[in-house]
């Protein structure tokens, strides 16, 4: 392995050089520190009831989720960006209001039937088969969701997020760290949010990946395991095959699988399906 290939892709991911204003963490890009592991509380994305904002927020997973969602909603409508984001937030990685494990299995599976709405009635060709592949990734992202049982709050842990562009083998500093020097990734954290001197921590870092060449073999080993599992695993569920001819076939389907296998809680997934139908206009 060579220092010099790996160590300047690393200087121009992390733009160190000239940064003169405060780091900041911002989702997608590797400025300051990237986060894998996103914590959703139940007030910063709880979608008021009956009113759907025209702003979803975004959940980031990974750069090639987002770029691969950016181009199959560009030129569609408001509304279906907002749904496809909505089912994401609300469904597949729901927040710690639904801390409950068979809800969010519910909500999951009912995200699942939505993306599938959504790839039916917005969606042309391979966009559908498309969308619906993204769409089951973060839904096994969503299975594997940790509560905090102080909190209740839920945690996703991310898959490493490879720059658009980059090569099949790129390696993530951060995660590299967080992998192999938990204790160094946690001082990392600390400079980066409290304005401490960040670039000498990760510059250290760097240095000893040379000397540590099994780090990076693992770490590439790791990930195209989880990655594979995240392609190839298949979710049962319940609502599949529901109906997506118009919006009251598909509420009404959705209805009638559910009676089959009825929930003990079912009433946060109600309000899902129902803030699902307004995105679009539709009021039962």
């Amino acid at each position: 392995m060579k220092v010099s290939g790996e160590g300047s892709s690393v200087l121009n991911l992390y733009a160190i050089r000239d940064q003169e204003s405060k780091p900041g963490l911002r989702p997608g890009t590797i400025a300051g520190l990237k986060h894998d592991t996103v914590e959703i509380s139940p007030i910063g994305r709880q979608l008021a009831e009956g009113a759907i904002k025209h702003h979803v927020g975004k959940i980031f997973v990974s750069a090639q989720i987002d770029e691969s969602l950016n181009r199959l909603l560009e030129g569609k409508s408001q509304e279906v960006s907002d749904a496809v984001h909505t089912i994401i937030g609300s469904n597949l990685l729901p927040s710690g209001s639904i801390s409950d494990e068979g809800e969010r299995a519910a909500l999951r599976e009912a995200g699942l039937a939505q993306a599938k709405y959504v790839a039916d009635r917005y969606m042309s060709g391979g966009e559908s088969s498309e969308l619906m592949a993204i769409m089951n990734q973060i839904a096994v992202i969503g299975t594997k969701g940790t509560v905090d049982p102080a909190t209740g709050s839920v945690s996703y842990k991310m898959p490493p997020s490879r720059p658009v562009g980059a090569p099949e083998d790129y390696v993530d500093i951060n995660e590299l760290m967080k992998r192999f020097e938990p204790d160094t990734y946690k001082k990392l954290n600390e400079a980066v949010t409290g304005s401490g001197d960040w670039g000498s921590i990760l510059f250290s870092f760097v240095k000893k990946i040379p000397q540590n060449e099994q780090w990076v073999s693992k770490y590439r080993e790791e990930t195209k395991q989880l990655l594979h599992e995240l392609k190839t695993t298949k979710l049962d569920n319940r609502f599949a095959g529901a109906d997506t001819t118009d919006m009251a076939s598909f509420l009404l389907d959705i209805n009638r699988k559910l009676e089959q296998t009825p929930l003990a809680k079912a009433d946060a997934l109600m309000r899902n399906m129902d803030n699902f139908a307004r995105i679009f206009g539709y009021r039962a």
